[in-house]
C-alpha cells in the first residue's frame, strides 16, 4: 500500500443527518466523479495519460469531465447493457462550443458493448482505468475475471475502483431497511466491508507485484459516525513506475488474446481540434489586437484633444502577461505594426481600423462556423 491524497486536497463536503434521513452536499456521485477527475490529473502522470477507458460507464455522465482533460486524446466506454449505451449516444457528440474553442490535441471516442470480464484488442494501450460503483453488480465469475483483464491483459498505469462501503449501512438503517436482497441496490450481488475491501486489493497486488494501491472515499459520515468511515470506498492503483520505483516483472503489453473478441462497436466520434502553428509574437500580437479593439468600445478611454482612444501599455501588459509578452516584444510588435505610442498609451485613431477589421473577420468566420454546425445538428434532429 502507499498514501495518497487527492491533489486539490480534502474534499469540502457536508453530511446531515436529521430524525427523517441523511443528505451528502455535493451528492455522493458528484464526490465520486471529483475523485476520478483529480486522480487523473496528478501531476504525477497526467502527461502519461492518453487512453482512458471506463468500465460501466452506463449514462456516461463521467464522460462530459473526463473529456475536458486536454491531454487525453483516446477515451473507451464500456458496458454490457447494449440498451443504455445506444440510449445515450448523443452525449459522446461534440457540443457547439467544440467547435468554437476547439481542442488542442485530438480525441477519439469509442462507445463499446461487452463486459469488464473479456480482454479485447481495443482495450490495448489504455494508460488509466476507471470503474465507478461496477465491481458489486458483478458475480463471482466475472469478479474473478476482472484482474485478469485489468491487470494482466491490459496493464494500465492507473486504475480506479469504487464501491458501496456495508460499515456504513448501519446508518441507513437507522431510516430505512434495507432492500429485501439485505444491500443498498436491488441489483448488487454484494456490498464490502473496508476490510473485505482492502483485501481483494491486496490480492490484485499479490498477484501483480507491479501495482501498489490506497484506499481513499467519499461520502463523509455524519459527526459522531466517523467509524464507519466513508459511504462510498475507493481503490487507486498504481503502476510501480508512475511512482518512480522499479517495475517487479516486465510488462507484457502485447500478449496474445485468448479467443475472439466479443465486444462490439456502437459508434465512434471524433472531437474538432485544431493546432496553432503560429509564432509566440503572432499569438501575442493577435491578443493585442483584440485588446485594442476591445478599449475602442469603453468611451471612457476617449480622448477628446486627440480626438482618439489611448489603452496603457502597463495595462496591456498585465492582459498579456499569461502569454509571457514583456515591454520589449510589445514595443517591437508596436512598432512593426506602425501603432503610435505617446506618454505611455497606445494611441487608436478614429481613422484606423485595422485591428477592427481582422478582428471582425475572425468573428465573421466563427459565425459562419456556428451556422454550418447548427445547420448539421438541425438535420440531425430532423431525422
Amino acid at each position: 500500500m502507499f498514501d495518497y491524497t487527492f491533489s486539490c486536497g480534502d474534499f469540502k463536503t457536508h453530511t446531515n443527518m436529521t430524525e427523517t434521513g441523511i443528505s451528502f452536499d455535493p451528492p455522493v456521485y458528484e464526490q465520486r466523479y471529483c475523485a476520478a477527475i483529480q486522480i487523473l490529473e496528478d501531476s504525477r502522470w497526467i502527461h502519461e495519460i492518453k487512453k482512458v477507458t471506463e468500465f460501466g460507464c452506463a449514462e456516461m455522465r463521467l464522460f462530459q469531465l473526463i473529456r475536458r482533460i486536454e491531454t487525453i486524446e483516446h477515451i473507451l466506454q464500456v458496458d454490457i447493457d447494449e440498451t443504455t449505451l445506444k440510449t445515450h449516444l448523443c452525449r459522446t457528440k461534440p457540443l457547439i462550443s467544440d467547435f468554437i474553442r476547439q481542442r488542442k490535441c485530438p480525441l477519439h471516442v469509442e462507445i463499446l458493448h461487452g463486459s469488464v470480464a473479456d480482454s479485447s484488442e481495443e482495450l490495448r494501450n489504455t494508460d488509466a482505468v476507471i470503474a465507478l460503483e461496477l465491481i458489486e453488480h458483478v458475480y463471482d465469475d466475472v469478479l474473478t475475471k476482472i484482474p485478469t483483464n485489468i491487470f494482466g491483459f491490459m496493464q494500465p498505469k492507473i486504475v480506479v475502483f469504487s464501491t458501496p462501503n456495508s460499515d456504513y449501512n448501519i446508518i441507513f438503517t437507522r431510516f430505512n431497511p434495507l432492500l429485501p436482497n439485505g444491500f443498498r441496490h436491488l441489483d448488487h450481488k454484494f456490498e464490502w466491508t473496508r476490510e473485505e475491501f482492502k483485501t481483494w486489493c491486496m490480492g490484485i497486488t499479490e498477484k501483480y507485484p507491479n501495482y501498489m494501491f490506497s484506499l481513499l472515499g467519499v461520502g463523509e459520515p455524519p459527526t459522531g459516525f466517523e467509524s464507519v468511515g466513508h459511504v462510498s470506498q475507493i481503490a487507486l492503483f498504481v503502476r510501480k513506475d508512475m511512482l518512480g520505483m522499479p517495475l517487479v516483472e516486465p510488462l507484457k503489453l502485447d500478449s496474445p488474446l485468448e479467443g475472439e473478441s466479443s465486444y462490439k462497436s456502437l459508434h465512434t466520434v471524433d472531437f474538432p481540434f485544431s493546432v496553432d502553428n503560429r509564432t509566440q509574437e503572432d499569438k501575442i500580437w493577435a491578443e493585442v489586437e483584440y485588446e485594442l479593439h476591445r478599449c475602442t468600445n469603453d468611451e471612457d478611454n476617449y480622448d477628446t484633444d486627440k480626438f482618439a482612444y489611448k489603452l496603457s501599455i502597463d495595462e496591456l501588459l498585465r492582459r498579456l502577461e499569461h502569454m509571457g509578452a514583456t515591454k520589449e516584444i510589445l514595443d517591437k510588435l508596436l512598432e512593426k505594426n506602425k501603432k503610435p505610442v505617446e506618454n505611455g498609451f497606445v494611441i487608436i485613431e478614429e481613422d484606423d481600423d485595422s485591428s477592427n477589421s481582422n478582428f471582425n473577420e475572425d468573428q465573421s468566420e466563427v459565425k459562419e462556423e456556428c451556422s454550418n454546425v447548427i445547420a448539421s445538428e438541425s438535420e440531425d434532429w430532423d431525422t
